[in-house]
């Protein structure tokens, strides 16, 4: 929460509070990706080459690694250079990828995390004590996550509440390193897909050279690198596949603390037809690279250039 907030007096508190109501309840009603968006607006930048970027980073004061407890500047990187695959220096190519991911995952997991506090609070109380809007809310929320079945009953609210939650940034950049090649792929730079999305709608993506005869699914394309980290989200917390990855959260939750990337990469056996050896990349990924648990706990702060 911004400074200003916290020094505005209790008087704006409710007015806040009703504000976040009505665009969630307006949002989720319509469906849109916009029921997750962060509560901090991001500044977009769309910059041309690594030097452009690296430039934005230092005028934020945004280097990397990152600190535990750093705040993260609110910014949105629309794509990722062309000319990051020509940088020879290999630490600066993973810090620049790094740098312009990490805000959008902290912005989008902000976003589910603030629908799961709302989910949490209504399903706190008793059905018949909800009200029509919380009610509404919550049935579309459920439509959103794909869970079916009556949202009153309990085992379909445990459901829905595995699904609302979010997803560790250690996992999140390991995987968009791994699948994108650093973001130098060819459906990283020509579609902003950063986890190998596909979509059987070939209008919708790039079908992939290798692609075999007959086959019809493609490389979904995307118009920002924010929209392939919201879908991306929404694939591993609604997706049957990934159930076990769910359940390893949900106990984690129920531990306390922060969400294990590492232990939480062990429900990804049907990401990739590497099965277990993908699972294994992934946690050297996150080990050699340093990817801290604190990184899903960084505060957004404002991206004033």
């Amino acid at each position: 929460m911004n400074s200003w907030m916290k020094n505005s007096g209790a008087l704006l508190v409710p007015i806040l509070v009703a504000w976040l109501l009505a665009l969630l309840f307006k949002a989720v009603l319509h469906e849109s990706p916009s029921m997750v968006e962060p509560p901090l607006a991001l500044r977009s930048v769309d910059v041309r080459s690594a030097d452009e970027l690296e430039a934005v980073f230092e005028a934020l004061d945004y280097g990397w690694p990152v600190a535990q407890g750093e705040a993260i500047p609110a910014l949105s990187v629309v794509r990722i250079p062309r000319d990051l695959a020509e940088l020879r220096d290999v630490k600066r190519k993973k810090a620049l990828f790094f740098q312009a991911l990490l805000p959008l995952v902290i912005a989008e997991n902000a976003g589910v995390l603030e629908a799961r506090q709302m989910a949490l609070a209504i399903t706190a109380k008793a059905p018949e004590a909800w009200t029509e809007h919380e009610r509404k809310w919550l049935s579309s929320i459920a439509r959103f996550y794909r869970v079916r079945g009556n949202i009153a009953e309990a085992k379909v609210q445990r459901k829905l509440l595995r699904r609302i939650d979010i997803i560790p940034p250690a996992l999140a950049l390991a995987q968009a390193a791994n699948e994108s090649a650093w973001g130098t792929s060819r459906f990283a730079q020509l579609a902003n897909n950063l986890f190998g999305q596909w979509t059987y709608k070939e209008s919708e993506g790039l079908v992939p050279l290798d692609r075999p005869e007959g086959a019809k699914y493609a490389v979904r394309k995307f118009d920002t690198l924010d929209a392939s980290v919201r879908a991306y989200l929404q694939n591993l917390n609604t997706h049957a596949a990934y159930l076990e990855l769910r359940l390893k959260r949900e106990q984690m939750r129920k531990a306390g603390g922060l969400l294990d990337a590492a232990e939480m990469a062990a429900g990804l056996h049907h990401y990739s037809a590497r099965g277990e050896h993908y699972i294994d990349e992934i946690r050297a990924m996150i080990r050699v690279n340093g990817l801290k648990p604190f990184l899903q706990a960084l505060p957004l702060r404002p991206a004033e250039l």
